[in-house]
């Protein structure tokens, strides 16, 4: 289920990638990202419309009530609390894997298409590679999403930043289009299935409890990761007029990832 909402993550750099070209061909940058904005500041806001807390404002039953009050709040009573997790060894584990997740990706979002150009490929060409990453995170997240159900998310994880870590030594060395395609579909695919867990894993490990708030506080290590690598990418090509250094310390971060996570284990048993 987590795996199919978050498709949508997917389907948004599908679609973002051309119609951003178009809106730049159009205007300038500057324009087409505040018609972006715009769009996206509506469309959220009507779609949030659409939420409902409590299940039984359209009729429905909270998840697990058909099992008896007592063993429902058993189960929302289940786990840490935040200030238990953060003096756990898992939680800062995880927040380093979250962080390493996302500094892999946003430094191929932010500059993938950059260097498909620098290496002669048409602008045109760079965004099909970019939305090809979007149509294979829609993919990874339903395919390893559901593997997951069956093999476990820290599994999925593992099968994530192992194919990662391939991708993007592949990549450091790529020069043709085709290898850049190869590129995108292996880690769009592999980054998809470990964003599908992210969630489901912080519960395995923590409980119910405080999911929500555990689960906000570990994802500061997803926005340090996404603010320092696209950045650090950029200033080491100004640097070296190369990206190769870039995707070589994103291929390291990766091993580092997939080290921790074969390393990971429950706090005190499994959690489902």
């Amino acid at each position: 289920m987590t795996g199919i909402v978050m498709a949508g993550i997917g389907t948004g750099t599908l679609i973002s990638a051309p119609v951003a070209s178009w809106l730049i061909s159009i205007y300038d940058w500057h324009v087409s990202y505040l018609i972006l904005g715009g769009v996206l500041l509506v469309v959220i806001i009507l779609a949030a419309q659409f939420l409902r807390y409590d299940p039984t404002q359209i009729g429905q039953r909270p998840y697990g009530e058909n099992k008896g009050t007592e063993q429902w709040l058993k189960l929302r009573s289940e786990g840490l609390s935040l200030m238990e997790a953060v003096y756990t060894r898992q939680f800062w584990v995880v927040f380093v894997m979250f962080l390493c997740t996302a500094y892999s990706r946003l430094t191929v979002m932010v500059h993938i298409a950059p260097h498909a150009t620098d290496l002669g490929i048409s602008a045109a060409t760079a965004a099909s590679i970019l939305a090809t990453i979007g149509i294979m995170d829609v993919v990874g997240r339903i395919v390893l999403g559901s593997a997951a159900d069956r093999i476990g998310n820290r599994q999925v994880f593992i099968i994530g930043f192992a194919l990662m870590s391939a991708s993007f030594l592949w990549l450091v060395p790529a020069t043709e289009v085709w290898m850049l395609y190869l590129f995108a579909v292996v880690f769009g695919f592999a980054h998809a299935g470990a964003g599908a867990s992210m969630s489901p894993l912080v519960a395995w490990l923590f409980g119910l409890r405080s999911h929500g708030l555990i689960f906000g506080v570990a994802n500061i290590g997803l926005t340090i990761g996404g603010a320092i690598g696209p950045l650090l990418a950029g200033y080491i090509f100004d640097v070296t007029g190369s990206y190769q250094l870039s995707f070589f310390i994103c291929a390291a971060l990766c091993i580092v990832g997939l080290i921790l996570t074969v390393l990971l284990a429950p706090i005190r048993g499994e959690r489902g």
